[in-house]
This record gives C-alpha cells, structure tokens and sequence, in this order.
C-alpha cells in the first residue's frame, strides 16, 4: 500500500524527535540508562531511526521487516528491565510504541519466520550485551553533606547542573530556600544528582566549596556560579578552578568518600531517576515533587 512508506518515515522522524527531546530534558531529567559496548542506547535508538529511513526510501522491505522484528526483541527486553526494576522512562515507551507502530504497519504474515527469527536475535543480543543503570551514583572520589537548618520538615532537592530545568528552578531556590531554612521550619538538603556525566567535576567542586565556606546565601551564590558554568559549557577542571577564582568562590579540597557515601544512600532512597526532584518528609507524609513547576510551588506551599 502507498501509505506505508511516508507513514513509517514520519514516525521515524518522531522517534528520532522524541530522543532528541530526552536529551534536552524538556520538563525533568530522567536517570534510566543503557548501553552496550559503552556507548548510551540514545546514539543507537538515533541511528537505528537514521538507517532504517534509508531503508524504507530505497524500498528494502525484507531488510526492513529483519530490523523491525529485531527492535521488536530489543524493546521487549528493554520494557522488562523496566518492570523488574520499578523505574519507567516516559521517553523511552513513547519511543518503544513509536517502534511498535512500525512494526504493525510493515507486518506481514508471509514474512513471520522472518519475524520470529529476528526477534529472538534481538532479544538474546540485549540480555547478553545491555548494560543498565536506574539510580544515578556519586563515585566515590573524595565527605561533607550539604545539610542547612534545624526544622522538622525535612527537604531533599536532587538537581543537576546541566540539567536545564534545574538552572531555570534555581533562582527560585535562591528567594526561597533562605526564608525557610532561617524560620527553622525545614531542614534542607541539596543533592547534586549526576545525570548527565560532566556533573560528577561540579558536584566534588560543589563539596570543595562548602568546606570552605557553610554560609547558606554564599552556597546558593556558589550554586548559582556553578550553573552559570555548566550554561557555559565548562567541562574541564582547570577551566573551573579558573572561573570560579574570576567569581570570588573560594574552595578546598578534601577527601570526599563519607560525603558521597550518605548521599549516595538518599539517591537509593528516594529512587530518583530525574532531576529536579525535590522529596519533602513532613512527619509521616512523604511527597515527591518532580519538574520546576511542581518543586517552585512546593517550595511556595512550605
């Protein structure tokens, strides 16, 4: 039929589109990793949508029916991972149904040996080969917990600094934040998530600070520089050390094991799986609040 082939390139597009939006963060930024041989499923997923365009334009229809029964495997291991574990990745199933789609318009019953032969190659090449990840972790690199107030409520904000909607939630952090900690209301505990990889330099450097300096308006400042850092696309430790001496942040060094070690334990604790996420425990109610819209009128409430 004719509308099979501009049908299965517009919904690659889309799933080209909905990775690319995962990428960039869109509301929060989910944790839900994968791999295999080391490089992210983002590249593969991008390529896979690349290649098989090119497959549907030159009119390859058994070549396209053997890497849609293969995706097929793939999505149905990666579905399962996602169940055992308990974390869900909205991109990640908008993506697998996007797939799914293209496997029922191009389906044909003449071809299901095909199918079914694909499908197990493609299932067996992830259980062997897929390595994933639900929960960000700290290396264990070098101990201070960025703790601040003596309220019963306890408030857990778990942000990134290349995370956009953490940069833009972080000026209302900074309004905030003070007049609830200085009411001795809250007691809060900011959280450096590493969802993206670049993330683990700032959150040493972020430690490095408070042991110099624990004065809650000068941390939100030093944050505040951070992330003006990472929108700058610093990446490397001397160009960090240089800008933060040109921002007047002091820092030092230290052996930050313990640090990461109860950190590390909130991470589990509280399964984050994107930034921001801010967990509020007020005696026995435990609400958690994801995106800036939701954190900024969390904070507002409190």
């Amino acid at each position: 039929m004719g509308w099979k082939k501009p049908a299965s390139i517009c919904l690659l597009l889309l799933g080209i589109g909905i990775v690319i939006y995962y990428r960039t963060c869109g509301q929060s930024c989910t944790f839900l990793k994968g791999n295999i041989f080391g490089i992210d499923l983002v590249y593969y997923g991008i390529a896979f949508c690349a290649v098989l365009i090119g497959v549907n334009l030159a009119g390859y229809e058994r070549l396209n029916t053997m890497f849609l029964s293969g995706a097929m495997g793939a999505e149905a291991y990666l579905i399962s991972f996602q169940v055992k574990s308990g974390f869900y990745c909205p991109y990640c199933l908008a993506f697998a149904t996007t797939l799914f789609l293209l496997f029922l318009i191009n389906f044909s019953v003449s071809r299901k040996l095909l199918v079914i032969v694909f499908f197990v190659l493609g299932l067996l090449s992830f259980s062997l080969f897929f390595q994933g990840a639900t929960v960000p972790v700290l290396a264990a690199t070098e101990a201070l917990v960025p703790t601040f107030g003596a309220g019963k409520t306890q408030v857990r904000i778990y942000t990134d600094y290349f995370c956009g909607p953490c940069g833009r939630l972080e000026p209302k952090m900074e309004r905030l934040l003070p007049k609830l900690v200085n009411s001795n209301k809250v007691t809060v505990t900011l959280i450096d998530t590493p969802i993206h990889s670049q993330t683990m330099l700032y959150a040493r450097y972020f430690l490095y600070i408070l042991k110099e300096n624990k004065d809650f308006k000068y941390i939100l400042r030093a944050r505040g520089m951070l992330f003006e850092a990472a929108k700058s696309g610093i990446k490397e430790k001397e160009k960090l050390e240089e800008f933060l001496q040109k921002k007047k942040i002091r820092f030092r060094a230290f052996d930050t094991k313990p640090s990461y070690a109860v950190l590390n334990t909130y991470l589990a604790q509280d399964k984050i799986d994107r930034t921001p996420t801010c967990v509020i425990y007020d005696g026995d109610r435990r609400g958690v609040y994801r995106g800036e819209l939701e954190i900024g009128q969390a904070l507002e409430l409190l």
